[in-house]
């Protein structure tokens, strides 16, 4: 074996052993950190670049608990023999007009994170993990975007708020990205500081280096939290800052933007809360493409405001937080039919509360990502991603599908999928189509989905139920006539607590229906049409 040879493996065994420490199950993380520290005049102080990777690691090695797919597919033996309540599933006979489609699952980022290289396929394997999702959204916004955030097309110093610089170069590395992944882009401006042409001119230049995948930009990140005063550490208005007040200023913006790009789509208002969408709906802006709403269902962090709403694998798994998501994304379709609009959840996530806690990294979480993904899809939201950051596995990215399996403050190109990636990684796997209800009865936490095409269907069986407290349920599913099962898929792990302990098993072929579902598990079935 030659000596480059020699040393490319060792560098791939370095990098593994790195992967494997930084993703042990059962680990606690400790509050997340700043991966950079700003430094004088708003430039920002990061590590080193990041070394180039050797082209070695398998999305097994990325994705700790994706499994091999075996010659045919078998349920993993349930780790509690006391069986579950018997299960009855049926496909409702009611059309539906609701997909499943590409950008129903994507991934958010701090549009921040943008400045970083890794961004660069040749310099991580962030392209892997993000290509694997097949053609995601992508969206780059979060509250960095209005405080923390300086644009430059012409190499102008940054002001002292500033603490990471964007220039035109950031897009150009992105469309490398975004043309290898097949991913889509939405991306924020900073609504924050007031300048609308410098917002004009990022748009002109992530359009010209995006081209059609950039399908919309947003005019701030969560308006409606400018002037809250629960939350000073995100104040960038005076009290008492409107909804009337937030349109005023967003409308220069519009305008600005498409006196350079005007072809760009319009979203927004980005916000949790229905009278900043009706406000952002009646202003008209032209080419609105969509009404994009945000929403972290578990924001009551000591559980003294809502004990059923603060972050504990309990609540993040129960039935009450299902029911919860329809009524609140019924709100916001509501307002968006209202005005005959598509609504986009355009970042979400289990929780609001900062760093980590009982529910962070957890299979509990992992599920919750699955139901609530395709919980939102059936009720008719077109497009959702999922807050992420590409920040250490250990002390900066307690809920972020992806993370980075360096030290925090330090950058490695190798990247991790965490347990909700695993969730994510199988929805993308299902086909594109339209959504068939599903009936469950029998047991209470287990929910039913179907997607089918002119080729097929795919059914897919959330149980949300404990697998250290009962075991497997028994599975009747009478199989559409001209409809036969070839595939199976399973998401599980032996309790819901586990911290990176999820294990995902990939399509694998069989010839019949499971005649179980595990506990604690998100179970997927192909069929093809005859």
């Amino acid at each position: 074996m030659n000596m480059p040879r020699l040393r490319r493996l060792a560098a791939s065994l370095a990098l593994l052993a790195t992967l494997g420490a930084c993703t042990a199950p059962g680990s606690q993380n400790p509050l997340p950190g700043q991966s950079a520290a700003p430094t004088a005049g708003g430039r920002t102080a990061t590590a080193s670049p990041t070394p180039t990777p050797p082209r070695i690691l398998t999305l097994e090695d990325l994705a700790p608990g994706l499994q091999k797919a075996p010659a045919a597919f078998s349920n993993p033996a349930p780790a509690v023999a006391e069986p579950g309540p018997a299960l009855a599933v049926s496909l409702a006979a009611e059309a539906s007009t609701k997909r499943f489609d590409q950008g129903s699952l994507g991934l958010s980022f701090e549009a921040t994170e943008l400045a970083d290289d890794r961004w660069d396929p040749a310099k991580s394997y962030l392209d892997e993990l993000v290509g694997a999702l097949d053609r995601p959204s992508l969206r780059f916004g979060g509250n960095s975007v209005d405080r923390r955030l300086w644009w430059t097309s012409t190499d102008e110093p940054a002001p002292e708020w500033a603490e990471v610089t964007l220039t035109p170069a950031d897009f150009t590395r992105l469309s490398t990205f975004v043309t290898k992944t097949g991913a889509s882009v939405t991306l924020v401006v900073d609504l924050g500081h007031n300048d609308p042409a410098r917002a004009a001119d990022m748009v002109f230049h992530a359009r010209r280096s995006l081209g059609d995948r950039l399908i919309a930009v947003s005019v701030g990140n969560e308006p409606n939290g400018f002037a809250l005063a629960s939350q000073p550490q995100y104040r960038m208005r005076e009290d008492g800052y409107s909804p009337a007040q937030f349109v005023a200023e967003a409308r220069p913006y519009v305008e600005a933007i498409h006196a350079k790009a005007p072809e760009v789509g319009i979203v927004g208002p980005g916000t949790f809360d229905a009278p900043w969408w009706r406000a952002f709906a009646d202003a008209g802006f032209p080419h609105t493409q969509a009404l994009s709403q945000h929403w972290y269902p578990l924001w009551s962090c000591d559980g003294s405001a809502e004990p059923k709403a603060s972050p504990t694998v309990a609540n993040i798994t129960s039935p009450w937080l299902h029911e919860r998501a329809t009524f609140i994304i019924g709100m916001g379709l509501q307002t968006a039919r209202r005005y005959d609009l598509p609504l986009w959840m355009e970042e979400t996530g289990p929780t609001s509360c900062a760093g980590t806690n009982d529910s962070s990294r957890t299979h509990a979480q992992a599920l919750w990502t699955a139901d609530f993904t395709l919980h939102a899809a059936a009720l008719g939201v077109e497009r959702l991603n999922h807050h992420s950051m590409i920040d250490a596995c250990r002390g900066g990215a307690p809920m972020s599908p992806v993370c980075d399996t360096g030290s925090l403050g330090s950058r490695s190109p190798v990247l991790n999928g965490q347990s909700n990636y695993l969730a994510l990684l199988q929805l993308a796997r299902l086909r594109e189509g339209v959504l068939r209800p599903v009936r469950v009865s029998g047991a209470e936490g287990v929910y039913g989905y179907a997607i089918e095409d002119d080729k097929g269907l795919d059914l897919v069986l959330v149980n949300l139920n404990d697998p250290a407290a009962v075991g497997a349920s028994a599975l009747e599913f009478a199989v559409p006539e001209g409809l036969t099962p070839t595939h199976g898929s399973v998401l599980w792990a032996d309790t819901l607590d586990v911290r990176n302990g999820t294990s995902l098993l990939p399509w694998s072929k069989l010839d019949a229906v499971p005649a179980t579902v595990n506990a604690g598990s998100v179970l997927a079935v192909k069929f093809q049409r005859a």
